[in-house]
């Protein structure tokens, strides 16, 4: 945000990061391949660790669909760390076609699982408290366990609500103890996407519905396209709290853009709702030079 580039540097790989969890980045590659990757294992400077990299097998483009490109998979997360609990790690992907689900369990299974067709147009996927939820356009949240019941047995937790066809939805995880929606909504200006407004959600998982909220008081949310994640805002310097920090994501209808370049990003206050732009000009000409969002990533460091 200031323009300074952090004595730490990481080494990674030019690939699409389309997910972030338990400390590892979440790669698509052109052959299909789904790869997991710990940056902070790849620090330049230091020798790189050989498990600092894991490829799975690849998808199959299933359905006939035969894609070529790194936007297949549009959003990806795992449910623990695959060195340190790999027994239970699950890769649950959001692929191409109609924003359907798969999953692949490390040291369990050699193929990807295609999850019901009938659970389609999926908008984002989380772990939380020991299940994986994934929301619909509009806000219709299901609910799995993967490791103890076929992914056809989805609960739906929450009904979903008029959606609008320029809106993109999130789950957020909030304070690890409750599960948030933000809605998104979008405009194209002179081949370019804006983001005009945000809507806030706080599921009541008693009453299984979406209630609606104007704050997220000390918090502060950050979208992308890899991950969504809420911090204390007193915890990181210059953090405003309250306010949403998004940058331009994949758009399944457009890509990142009608021209190509990642214009959408900024900071929004949930109290005035109003914007402001997060970056300094020498790192917006970057975001324009590489035509990628910037990615986010959380590392919790015990002193």
């Amino acid at each position: 945000m200031d323009g300074n580039f952090l004595d730490l540097q990481l080494k990674l790989p030019t690939k699409r990061f389309c997910g972030f969890s338990k400390g590892w980045l979440i790669a698509m590659n052109l052959n299909l391949v789904i790869t997991l990757i710990n940056p902070f294992l790849r620090v330049k400077g230091r020798k790189k660790r050989d498990d600092s990299i894991i490829d799975l097998p690849p998808l199959d483009g299933k359905g006939g669909f035969k894609p070529v490109i790194a936007e297949f998979v549009i959003k990806a997360t795992i449910s623990a760390d695959p060195i340190l609990d790999a027994n239970n790690c699950i890769v649950v992907v959001i692929y191409e076609g109609r924003g359907q689900l798969a999953f692949i369990r490390l040291n369990k299974d050699t193929t990807w699982t295609y999850i019901d067709e009938s659970l389609c147009f999926i908008e984002d996927v989380v772990h939380f408290k020991d299940k994986f939820y994934v929301v619909k356009q509009g806000g219709g949240l299901f609910s799995s366990d993967i490791t103890t019941q076929p992914i056809s047995n989805k609960q739906l937790v929450a009904e979903g609500m008029k959606s609008d066809p320029l809106e993109k939805t999130y789950l957020v995880v909030l304070n690890d103890k409750e599960l948030w929606m933000v809605q998104r909504y979008i405009k194209f200006e002179d081949g370019s996407r804006v983001t005009t407004k945000f809507r806030i959600f706080e599921l009541n998982f008693d009453k299984y519905k979406w209630v609606d909220k104007k704050t997220i008081g000390y918090f502060a949310i950050f979208l992308g396209d890899n991950y969504s994640i809420s911090v204390l805002a007193s915890n990181v310097s210059g953090c405003q709290p309250n306010c949403i920090y998004f940058n331009c994501d994949y758009d399944r209808y457009v890509g990142y853009s009608k021209n190509g370049l990642c214009h959408d990003f900024g900071v929004y206050n949930v109290e005035s709702q109003r914007f402001s732009k997060p970056y300094t000009p020498d790192a917006k000409a970057l975001i324009e030079k590489t035509k990628q969002p910037p990615y986010w990533v959380l590392q919790t460091f015990q002193l």
